[in-house]
């Protein structure tokens, strides 16, 4: 049974509310872009967002982290103030380093992926604010203000759409919809910084930020193991298939990532009460159970939701009847499932601080990497190599909660 009253389960309902309305507007960008362009265009886009995502991973990393920290002071101010300030010194040469090789490493990358040098250059813009962005939201998380999260969150979707569509109907086509999420981005930070003028006006207390570092890069590399997991899959499908090919697969892909979106609501408010729980030397094993039950409930409702309306929901999506997206959209569907409960056992286990055994990531990445190479003669078989690499994950990720 679900206990509604408990701080968890309140907690998740609140957030998974509020993103359910941010992954709806989400999920309406991608609509409005697909219908709007050519699928090659939107298999494009797709591959940009590839590494969009990318920026992601620091995004969640940095969050993760911050959140870890703030969750132990979310009652003062002060010292939550000092954990801004100096993660946000912390990251200014992050930034400049990740930015400036991003923009060599593009000259090489733009012709490989079939991607425009102007489109990698907005990316990387992208990922210089998606390292500042989560400071200020890892505040808000581990101060559990859930309201206030979901309500920056609900910022920048809306903004993302209003900008986009302006840019892409007046003609800048692929480059429009990404500035637009670019520019998104930057203006959601002002929006998150609103929220937490208090702790900005606050008087400076020094904090220890024990262990920090050596924290830092577990939540990094799973992190990193996460988002490239769903990701990967659409760089080397643009690199493999016709540009048709890879468009169908993109629109497949987005379908599942529903499944993933959905449920990181509950990640988020699992991660902060398990770490205070975990400071003050309490049990913490009901709250992943509950965790681990609301996120079964999602992912199988979604699924099977996905799996008897496949046709209709790729009509939605692309605004065509694209039969050899069906049998992908169900199969990285089922994939996505997997890689959900990955996520949330792993997320579990870095909020309880055990941070070993965590190299074995990179390995599962080149099995992903290896299966989707060799089983790349059809879009099916495609699909299917990204199903077993999940299970592959989701296996690791079970052997992982044991140790």
């Amino acid at each position: 049974m679900i206990n509604f009253k408990n701080k968890l389960v309140r907690g998740s309902l609140l957030l998974l509310f509020l993103v359910g309305i941010f992954n709806i507007l989400n999920f309406g960008y991608h609509l409005i872009m697909a219908r709007i362009m050519p699928v090659e265009d939107f298999g494009m886009l797709k591959r940009v967002f590839a590494f969009l995502y990318i920026g992601a991973i620091f995004m969640e990393s940095v969050q993760t982290v911050v959140v870890k920290y703030a969750s132990n002071h979310k009652q003062d101010n002060g010292k939550l103030k000092s954990i801004f300030l100096r993660a946000n010194k912390e990251i200014i040469p992050a930034a400049a380093i990740v930015a400036i090789t991003f923009l060599i490493l593009s000259i090489f990358l733009s012709p490989l992926f079939n991607i425009a040098y102007s489109l990698l250059f907005a990316t990387s813009i992208f990922i210089i604010f998606s390292i500042f962005v989560p400071i200020a939201r890892g505040i808000l998380q581990g101060q559990q203000r859930f309201l206030a999260l979901g309500l920056s969150m609900l910022g920048e979707a809306v903004l993302k759409i209003g900008v986009s569509f302006i840019l892409v109907y007046i003609g800048f086509g692929v480059l429009g919809a990404v500035w637009g999420v670019v520019i998104s981005l930057i203006l959601s930070l002002g929006i998150s910084l609103v929220f937490i003028h208090k702790v900005l006006s606050s008087k400076l207390e020094d904090t220890p930020l024990e262990g920090i570092r050596s924290y830092s890069k577990p939540v990094f590399l799973i992190t990193s193991a996460l988002i490239l997991f769903i990701n990967l899959d659409i760089l080397i499908a643009g690199n493999i298939f016709s540009d048709f090919e890879a468009g169908v697969y993109a629109i497949a892909s987005t379908i599942s990532l529903i499944i993933f979106i959905a449920i990181q609501p509950i990640n988020k408010v699992l991660f902060p009460i398990t770490a205070v729980d975990s400071a003050n030397n309490k049990s913490s094993k009901n709250n992943f159970i509950r965790a681990m039950l609301l996120v079964s409930i999602i992912c199988f409702g979604l699924l099977i939701i996905i799996s008897f309306f496949t046709d209709q929901i790729i009509y939605l999506i692309s605004g065509k009847t694209l039969t050899e997206a069906k049998i992908p959209a169900i199969l990285l569907s089922a994939g996505t499932t997997l890689l959900s409960f990955s996520s949330t056992i792993l997320y579990y286990k870095l909020s309880l601080g055990r941070t070993k055994y965590y190299l074995w990531s990179i390995l599962l990445l080149l099995i992903e990497i290896t299966l989707l190479t060799l089983m790349s003669t059809t879009l099916i078989n495609y699909s299917i190599a990204f199903l077993i690499s999940n299970a592959i994950f989701f296996i690791g990720s079970l052997i992982l909660l044991k140790k």
